[in-house]
């Protein structure tokens, strides 16, 4: 063990039912360092730091802080050895205010053992004010965005003295901008001495902020890399074992669409978005780009009836239809994956099965009873034609990975019938190989005259695999680009400036903006 190894894994295995999480892992980690643990989803990363936070217990193996083995037999032991997480799901109390989340467990207390309303407040100030947030330690958390909430839960970790604090996928709901108040703060912890373990997917906040990058593949334990010696093609074949260019996917972009699917004339909801028009064609794919605020997600939740149009009309074949709700969308034949699928597009303690199935129930119902060989079959079918990864259609689908619950919804609306799909954010928080396999099931279904409408922040994405590119901005549309021809810098150009923040480039890149005012 070397001299400034704060943190070390001996042989640390870990199984659960069917699945070998972690299989022989020897890690050390340094004292004041931000180590980035990658790989892909399953790859045992976030069992590895539940290990480390007490939340979970190794069959075998040892860990060991400061030099001296240590049983880290739960989440309150760990807080005590100065190890806190933050977890990808925040574990906040909505109805309790900031003071009272962030010294949870560790309140102040007067003679008698009441809470001293006075102490706590104080010092939940005096721990924002070390993380330079300005917060009302009154309010209650419900009513903070994702990004405050956050910081609560990295203030109640410093709240406990700790020294090694545990990320796991910190930016996954947070914008640019409080990406970047985030990382600030780590750095002032690495700074102060304070150890960051990082889980991401995304390789640019990786190369950002950490020391040293830990790859793990399907449990093992592949390499450990410094920061300065790293790169994307070499992080992410250590990934997934073959190399950057076999996972990027690109397809051949359609040529052009005459038939119009599902068009938008001047869409506007007071408040979020407005005047906005854009025409889906038959067996396209359009991308739809912009920055946090955009609104773009907004837009296609009114499409689909989550929210109901101010102004506006919507055709679709060249019909005017009315969506009232989202039953009005799936019957005339648009499906909606959400980009919060856990929360909004799965029922987590269903199995496969009765996710994939709900759509086309009536389709294998007689009177009121299911058919259940029929039921079966075709969602055997669609979940073939997807290549879900799952033991079996009982099995419940919060147990998948990312990516293949991303697969059991997609598959559910091709059961459904839908011929226009919505997919917003369809590969954030997963890998780059279930990445890769979704770009192709999107290209297979456009293929198959599929009409998708594709919202993503992530402009490789969009070049791609999309046929043409909306950007958006404010909640208005500010251009049109053709991915052959556009670069990355001109769709972050009309997301951030729209017509009035640069120049139009000229016709050769492919850029299309409003005229200036």
């Amino acid at each position: 063990m070397t001299g400034d190894t704060l943190l070390a894994f001996r042989g640390i295995s870990k199984g659960f039912p069917g699945v070998q999480a972690l299989d022989d892992i020897n890690l050390e980690i340094r004292r004041g360092e931000v180590h980035a643990i990658v790989g892909e989803n399953g790859a045992g990363k976030s069992t590895l730091m539940k290990i480390a936070a007490g939340i979970y217990q190794p069959d075998s193996g040892q860990v060991s802080l400061n030099g001296e083995t240590v049983q880290i037999s739960s989440a309150q032991r760990a807080l005590q050895l100065g190890i806190a997480m933050v977890p990808q799901e925040l574990s906040l109390v909505p109805e309790m205010t900031v003071a009272e989340n962030i010294l949870l467990g560790a309140e102040p207390r007067m003679a008698l053992g009441m809470v001293d309303i006075s102490k706590l407040r104080e010092r939940a100030c005096e721990i924002l004010a070390t993380l330079g947030v300005g917060l009302d330690v009154q309010q209650k958390v419900k009513n903070l965005t994702v990004a405050q909430q956050q910081m609560v839960q990295i203030a109640r970790a410093m709240g406990y003295r700790c020294n090694t604090l545990i990320m796991d996928e910190p930016t996954a709901s947070l914008s640019q901008r409080e990406t970047e108040a985030l990382f600030k703060n780590i750095r002032r912890f690495r700074e102060q001495g304070t150890t960051v373990l990082y889980i991401s997917h995304r390789m640019q906040e990786v190369f950002d902020i950490a020391d040293r990058i830990t790859v793990l593949r399907d449990g093992q334990l592949i390499c450990t890399m410094d920061r300065s010696t790293a790169t994307e093609e070499n992080i992410v074949r250590a990934m997934i074992g073959r190399a950057l260019r076999d996972y990027l996917h690109e397809r051949e972009h359609s040529a052009q669409a005459v038939e119009v699917i599902l068009e938008g004339r001047g869409l506007t909801r007071e408040g979020l978005f407005e005047d906005v028009s854009f025409a889906l064609h038959r067996g396209e794919i359009l991308g739809f780009a912009g920055l946090v605020g955009a609104r773009r997600t907004e837009v296609f939740a009114s499409v689909f009836g989550f929210s109901p149009l101010d102004r506006g009309e919507l055709l679709f074949e060249g019909e005017p239809v009315r969506i009232k709700g989202p039953a009005d969308a799936i019957r005339i034949g648009i499906g909606y994956v959400p980009e919060e699928r856990k929360r909004l597009g799965l029922f987590l303690v269903l199995s496969v099965l009765h996710n994939i199935s709900l759509p086309f129930l009536d389709r294998v119902r007689r009177w009121i009873l299911i058919r259940r060989a029929e039921e079966r079959a075709e969602a055997a079918r669609l979940s073939e034609q997807l290549r879900v990864q799952t033991p079996s259609l009982a099995q419940q689908v919060r147990y998948l990975s990312g990516g293949n619950q991303q697969k059991v919804i997609l598959a559910r609306w091709l059961g459904s019938g839908a011929q226009v799909l919505i997919l917003d954010e369809p590969t954030r928080g997963i890998d780059v190989n279930a990445k890769a396999e979704i770009h192709g099931l999107i290209g297979q279904l456009a293929a198959e005259d599929k009409s998708i409408v594709l919202i993503s922040s992530e402009l490789q994405e969009l070049l791609a695999i999309a046929d043409r590119i909306i950007v958006m901005r404010e909640g208005r549309v500010v251009g049109e680009l053709d991915p052959e021809q556009a670069t990355e810098e001109d769709v972050l150009r009309l997301a951030m400036w729209g017509s009035r923040g640069g120049t139009a480039a000229t016709p050769q890149t492919g850029f299309v903006a409003c005229e200036a005012e």
